[in-house]
């Protein structure tokens, strides 16, 4: 993942010339950084922080492509389960497999919906029927699940698969603080290699794991 992140930057920084001699542009560097982290260090000329930054985004999307893949393989195995042991076959959506983690059978469900059809229309039996006949499960779309074990197994799959995909959506949110964070050390460094008021300012990087960096700022006195 990393090796491939650093060859987009390196196409990206070779197509808009940046790889030439000539005078560096701050506007460029800010923009490499936003479209990739790392990107905009790299055409300024600093290696270490360029490094740092595309490591910290591929360990974010590696991140992300984990827990989509445990997401997915979480819901094969609810999937699996309903259909073991509560007999249900096919491509269901999700509000079906959520009244699965909630009913042990369907004939319970279409209980409750007949009770809620009583409720809607006290005086009128045939919308009574209409309503419960719209709502409920039967036949090929009834479930019962043959033990209160499989159907609580079923359930904490089920949950575990959902928090896997919430993770998967959150840790997205990282790649817009990496842009944040390249775009402003390229801007400081920018500065500080100019001369520019902003001088003893600097965002430092520190690995602090294998895959995991830390930044900060520092001004000197």
């Amino acid at each position: 993942m990393k090796r491939i992140l650093l060859a987009v930057v390196v196409i990206v920084v070779m197509s808009s010339g940046s790889l030439a001699g000539g005078q560096k542009s701050l506007s460029k560097a800010m923009l490499l950084s936003l479209a990739m982290p790392g990107a905009g260090e790299l055409y300024l000329g600093y290696g270490g922080r360029a490094k740092a930054m595309l490591a910290s985004e591929a360990a974010v999307w590696c991140a992300f492509a984990g827990f989509r893949i445990q997401g997915n393989m979480r819901k094969e195995r609810y999937k699996e389960l309903a259909k073991l042991f509560a007999g249900v076959e096919g491509s269901r959506d999700d509000d079906y497999y959520r009244l699965l983690s909630l009913y042990i059978s369907s004939e319970d469900y279409n209980i409750d919906v007949m009770r809620e059809a009583r409720q809607r229309y006290p005086n009128d039996r045939a919308k009574q029927l209409e309503y419960f006949e719209a709502n409920g499960y039967f036949g090929d779309d009834s479930w019962q699940w043959d033990s209160l074990a499989h159907m609580d197994e079923f359930e904490m799959t089920r949950t575990r698969s959902r928090e896997a995909y919430r993770r998967a959506v959150l840790t997205t949110g990282f790649t817009v603080l990496n842009r944040v964070v390249s775009v402003l050390d390229v801007y400081l460094s920018f500065k500080l290699d100019r001369g520019q008021d902003n001088r003893g300012i600097s965002l430092n990087f520190r690995q602090v794991s294998p895959n995991r960096f830390t930044c900060y700022l520092s001004k000197s006195f």
